[in-house]
């Protein structure tokens, strides 16, 4: 499955982040690629709103991991963000025992800078939805992808 979308406003942001926050199943690992700037963490903080969070997402760049609680009817009830950007190896990222995190039943992944982790993102593999963002100007094309 590999979807693209064009966006071009905030609304677009929110928009498609309704729509995939509709097929997203517990366990889920949304991987997001981009530059600096591209929009990651902005997509990020419009699918915690799709997903019926009341706090809005900041970047985990320094803390490296921030949780948020949802609800939605697919039995999610938490969504992890994570940027690895600061990511050193796999066995910095170990560290944060994601893997018990979504071993739970409750929770997604949304996963910054997926690819300082590819040994990690390569064992969990069928659990992963690639997330591109290439920005031209100030219009961002999105690729959404199964791995």
């Amino acid at each position: 499955m590999t979807q693209t979308f064009t966006i071009t406003t905030l609304n677009d942001w929110e928009a498609l982040a309704k729509d995939i926050a509709k097929i997203l199943v517990p366990g889920q690992i949304f991987a997001l690629q981009g530059d600096l700037g591209a929009g990651k963490t902005t997509f990020v903080q419009a699918l915690a709103a799709a997903m019926g969070s009341k706090s809005a997402p900041k970047s985990p760049t320094f803390s490296l991991m921030r949780t948020y609680s949802v609800k939605t009817t697919s039995g999610i009830k938490r969504l992890i963000h994570v940027d690895a950007y600061r990511i050193e190896s796999d066995e910095d990222f170990r560290v944060l025992d994601l893997d018990e995190e979504l071993a739970g039943g409750d929770a997604i992944l949304a996963l910054e800078w997926p690819e300082r982790v590819e040994g990690w993102i390569k064992k969990h593999e069928k659990q992963v939805l690639m997330f591109s963002i290439v920005q031209e100007g100030e219009t961002r094309h999105v690729t959404l992808e199964q791995i």
